[in-house]
């Protein structure tokens, strides 16, 4: 029998498509198309089947499509981070928000939130600024949640164990306080301390979901080059359901290429990409 080449698998794809969008909010380019026939083509090998179009019968037709959510998650979405990407948002936290923060003697639990974690390199960037703050001010309590869409990049991120060329970009003296290096077999592999990895949790969320079992009194926010991936209707939604969760006069912080997607009206923009919410 012959086998239908993956890209003659027309109104499958289409079909799969429309699924990503509805459910996962991303939207696939056709410039993307054949990047993602060939990771679909991974798991038609692995399922066993001859082709594109029993996969997506599969999906549509067999009932596989909950089963393989968690593999399509991982096969449309594209999980690239850094330790302080961006760098200037994270001294803005540094030297505005957390200045301001004692400037005002707040009390009680500071919160941040990174809403696209991917494998943690967020989440714990902004958890060695606030361990830092906390260094200075012994009062401060803080805690910080990092959620994504992927099982495989939380699980990552819950490891907490990195190679050099990726914590390369964490400074120095944030480095040998944070970071522990590994020895022997985990020669050039470093992990995050305990203790930072205590105050740091990681679960799945789905943005394009209607309701987030997230906290709505969060102080900072990071939504960081995930919006791009969204259609413009979808942006300004998942915006709105993440400002509910923003506490009067907290933070916003976009990707530096997102910045003139925010447009909500009572969201103030303080910095480029970032924005506050007016109390």
């Amino acid at each position: 029998m012959t086998q239908t080449p993956l890209g003659e698998a027309n109104f499958g794809f289409d079909a799969f498509v429309r699924m990503v969008h509805d459910t996962i909010g991303v939207c696939i380019p056709q410039t993307k198309r054949q990047m993602i026939e060939t990771r679909l083509g991974n798991r038609v090998r692995a399922l066993g089947l001859k082709n594109t179009q029993d996969y997506f019968r599969h999906l549509f037709t067999e009932g596989g499509l909950d089963s393989e959510m968690p593999h399509i998650a991982e096969t449309v979405t594209t999980n690239k981070t850094d330790f302080f990407r961006e760098v200037d948002h994270f001294y803005y936290l540094r030297d505005v928000v957390l200045e301001n923060e004692v400037r005002h003697g707040r009390n009680g639990l500071f919160k941040v939130w990174s809403a696209a974690a991917s494998n943690g390199a967020e989440a714990f960037s902004m958890a060695m600024i606030l361990a830092e703050h906390a260094l200075s001010f012994p009062g401060f309590n803080w805690a910080a949640l990092g959620t994504d869409i992927s099982n495989r990049v939380l699980e990552h991120a819950r490891r907490a164990i990195y190679s050099h060329n990726v914590i390369e970009p964490v400074p120095a003296a944030l480095r040998n306080r944070y970071l522990y290096e590994g020895q022997n077999e985990w020669q050039g592999k470093w992990r995050i301390s305990p203790g930072l990895r205590n105050r740091v949790q990681f679960k799945k969320l789905n943005l394009i979901e209607e309701d987030y079992n997230v906290d709505t009194d969060i102080d900072i926010i990071f939504l960081r080059n995930v919006l791009i991936y969204f259609d413009p209707d979808d942006q300004l939604t998942v915006l709105r359901r993440v400002g509910r969760h923003l506490a009067p006069g907290g933070y916003l912080f976009v990707g530096n290429s997102e910045s003139m997607i925010v447009r909500m009206p009572n969201f103030r923009q303080v910095a480029p990409a970032i924005y506050r919410k007016e109390p």
